[in-house]
């Protein structure tokens, strides 16, 4: 099975039911920086909306108690790496990428698992990074249905 790495927005639609169709029939990863930024924008979506909390706002009452619950626990089937483990492979990297936190921790978990990278907006810098350690990226406006 094909190993993805996928991006808070991503996530989002995979915990609200909506995977999209690359994604399907694929072990799916996030990462942990990735993790906290929709945990943060899910749990004050009543607050405010932006673009990851939003379309959780607008689900029914029910729908979004149960999508809530997936982030709340992220489910069985969506990976994620410790930073003990990849601590090494982002001080590695570092060597050759100036990459935020938020990306690096990307770039190496996608070094450590060999997975594609899905994200839902352009990273330019990023996107370079994964290229430049032979791995694959795609890139497409992610449909916060």
């Amino acid at each position: 099975m094909t190993i993805a790495l996928i991006d808070d927005q991503l996530l989002g639609q995979v915990l609200r039911g909506r995977t999209p169709r690359p994604l399907v029939a694929k072990e799916l990863f996030t990462t942990g920086h990735w993790y906290v930024r929709l945990c943060q924008a899910v749990f004050r979506s009543d607050d405010r909306t932006g673009v990851l909390s939003r379309p959780f706002a607008e689900l029914s009452p029910e729908r979004r108690d149960q999508a809530r619950d997936g982030v709340l626990e992220l489910p069985a089937e969506i990976g994620l790496i410790s930073l003990r483990v990849l601590a090494p492979t982002i001080a590695n990297l570092r060597e050759r990428h100036h990459l935020n936190i938020l990306s690096i921790e990307a770039l190496a978990a996608a070094t450590h698992l060999g997975a594609k990278v899905y994200l839902s907006a352009p990273s330019p810098l990023l996107e370079e990074a994964i290229r430049g350690e032979h791995l694959r990226v795609a890139v497409s406006a992610a449909r916060n249905r």
